[in-house]
């Protein structure tokens, strides 16, 4: 029979492994991996060594970026949903977390209870761009497409994604039918922009600098307000479209992580983005950093997804199977 006196000691030994386990990270010699579920080089990429670089100091432990792209980050993520839960695998989430549900995607993964959120690093605005500098507008951009419909098409960095979808509404908002053209990511659709291949897509702020040099141009952004990064384009719901959110990144852990750890890679990140150098460098490759302030990011990623679920409702866009 367990005593009272029993079970107290015992759920108190637990505890105090708890408390230890938790103290023990990160494991000395045991390098914590930084999962990006997708290819190298992007703004995602980037965010990540940059915490790499800041964390490596402060946890004495060598930090790796893993580049595991595939399955529209599907790939990146069950990697780390089945990883062990004690803070040493993490992950890049972006918006393909919160949409493939609103998209018919199955996975392997359920996000809303396999991940523990640590923290948003920061917002991606996403663009409408042309590369037809003789049009000067969305408006303008609406008229010619009307006019002449077999000259326009759209590309995205890939089909049933935000891109996709943003794409899609603007089409359906104002009659037209425009041939949509996927490719495999960002850098492949900014040079058919470039090439004149497709005469229009949504993209993030990777291309700001064809942008800049008047090679491409942004017709809208997302977003409540302009950006400070491309003050004088207009948001979309200054236009009237119902398109507000951008992309996201979060940091996630797997499902399971002693709460005292998640705590303490929280805070250690909140302290990084609250760096003026990492809100520089954030800032100078098209992103948008949060404040370094604790937010409850499990509420902010269950309004995204019913977001996601409503505005691709309205498309009807669904993944291949």
């Amino acid at each position: 029979m367990i005593t009272r006196r029993r079970f107290c000691a015992a759920s108190l030994a637990a505890a105090a492994a708890g408390v230890h386990a938790a103290d023990a990270f990160p494991v000395r010699g045991k390098p914590i991996t930084l999962v990006l579920p997708s290819a190298g080089g992007s703004a995602g990429d980037q965010v990540l060594r940059l915490l790499a670089d800041k964390l490596k100091d402060e946890w004495m432990v060598p930090i790796v970026v893993d580049s595991r792209p595939g399955a529209n980050g599907a790939i990146g993520a069950q990697f780390v949903a089945r990883s062990a839960p004690d803070g040493h695998t993490m992950l890049l989430g972006f918006s393909a977390l919160v949409q493939s549900e609103a998209f018919g995607i199955q996975t392997p993964y359920v996000t809303q209870t396999d991940f523990e959120p640590v923290a948003r690093l920061n917002d991606v605005p996403l663009v409408f761009l042309t590369g037809d500098m003789g049009i000067t507008s969305l408006a303008d951009f609406v008229a010619r497409a009307r006019a002449n419909p077999e000259q326009f098409s759209f590309g995205s960095y890939g089909a049933a994604t935000t891109g996709h979808v943003y794409s899609s509404l603007i089409n359906l908002k104002n009659g037209l039918s425009l041939v949509h053209v996927p490719f495999r990511g960002t850098p492949p659709l900014t040079a058919a922009l470039l090439g004149g291949h497709v005469k229009s897509g949504v993209s993030n702020l990777d291309s700001l600098a064809h942008v800049q040099a008047g090679k491409l141009r942004a017709l809208a952004i997302t977003g409540s307000r302009r950006s400070p990064l491309l003050p004088d384009v207009p948001t979309f719901s200054e236009l009237g479209y119902d398109i507000s959110a951008g992309g996201r990144y979060w940091l996630m852990l797997p499902a399971g992580v002693a709460p005292q750890t998640v705590d303490k890679i929280r805070d250690a990140v909140l302290r990084v983005l609250k760096m003026p150098d990492v809100q520089q460098k954030m800032v100078s490759i098209g992103l948008e950093p949060a404040s370094g302030e604790r937010e409850d990011v499990a509420a902010d990623m269950r309004k995204e997804i019913d977001y996601w679920k409503r505005v691709v409702q309205m498309t009807g866009i669904k993944a291949a199977p």
